[in-house]
């Protein structure tokens, strides 16, 4: 319970820092955000002030916009993107996607659909399947927003492949995950399409919805906020992963299964490198901690959570560095 790590400047100034009875683990991925500078102005927060707080030194740009390389790489976090699907007249602008994958280079991990007909008045399956098409040509995934989905999540998941993402697939509302008894998670697993909660505060996820799913075994493989500069400071604090995960455990997911959903299980739905704690292993760690923190929150649809203790973060080491400490 204990971390020796020695500072940048001699070994005279090595640190002791006690951390008994916490949970230290690999640094977290955040597999869904929306940052400022890099995606789209009216959602964008600041990428570190969003992360490293809460044990994040990996995070993806759900709608990456401005291939500001330079900038993404001056971060103290590591950032990706996803570029979104436009429409031009209610016609897909699948130009300027092949133009930002490019753009974006190594930093683009995919494509994002916003499957969505309150947003997307003309978004059709069809094009969906030709987002797909145009990931695998580009070898990148694609990663389909669901809530106010105008058809099934079944239909959804049928045109996605191994590796592509359905993002709030916790939605309330018409198409929720519940339909025909789970259909499309358990068509998801057999796939090997990544189920992500895309939490977005309770805006994208219906807590009832999540808390029957979690007592059917329903589980998401991920988990990620879809934090955006209007839920960042709400609810008498600053909204970030730790706070999702909380309400993940007090809704019934297993502890383990949760951190999981953070590290591990995000790393790969990515494609990036799994965290690791061991000797000569780049020192990529986060430290975490329940403390008494009383959360109140309420869902789009009007269900509250209500919990008096949840995950705080203690620590984050990015590439051997401390960066936050909390």
């Amino acid at each position: 319970n204990r971390i020796n790590y020695i500072t940048n400047e001699s070994y005279k100034n090595a640190s002791v820092m006690d951390f008994s009875d916490c949970i230290i683990c690999p640094s977290f991925t955040d597999i869904h955000a929306h940052f400022d500078v890099i995606g789209d102005k009216r959602f964008g927060f600041n990428a570190e002030m969003a992360t490293l707080p809460f044990g994040v030194t990996r995070a993806v740009d759900a709608c990456g916009v401005n291939p500001d390389i330079k900038y993404m790489e001056s971060l103290a976090v590591d950032t990706s993107v996803f570029v979104p699907l436009c429409f031009c007249g209610g016609v897909p602008d699948f130009e300027s996607v092949k133009q930002l994958l490019k753009k974006f280079g190594k930093k683009a991990v995919g494509i994002k659909v916003f499957f969505d007909s309150e947003q997307i008045p003309y978004i059709r399956l069809e094009h969906l399947e030709k987002a797909v098409s145009l990931a695998r040509k580009t070898g990148v995934k694609v990663m389909v927003h669901s809530s106010c989905s105008p058809v099934s999540m079944y239909d959804i998941v049928m045109a996605l492949g191994k590796g592509d993402i359905l993002t709030h697939a916790y939605h309330g509302g018409v198409n929720t995950i519940e339909q025909n008894e789970y259909s499309a998670y358990n068509l998801a697993k057999e796939k090997g399409v990544i189920i992500d909660a895309g939490m977005a505060g309770g805006v994208h996820t219906d807590f009832a919805v999540l808390k029957r799913a979690i007592a059917n075994g329903k589980i998401p493989d991920t988990i990620s906020t879809d934090i955006t500069c209007a839920s960042a400071y709400l609810r008498g604090g600053i909204y970030g992963m730790t706070e999702c995960m909380s309400i993940f455990k007090n809704l019934g997911m297993q502890e383990l299964d949760i951190f999981k959903a953070v590290t591990v299980n995000a790393s790969k739905a990515i494609g990036k490198e799994i965290g690791v704690i061991k000797e000569s292993a780049t020192a990529n760690i986060a430290v975490f901690k329940e403390e008494e923190s009383l959360v109140d929150i309420v869902d789009k649809a009007g269900n509250r959570v209500t919990f008096e203790k949840s995950y705080k973060c203690k620590l984050t080491i990015k590439d051997g560095k401390v960066l936050y400490r909390g």
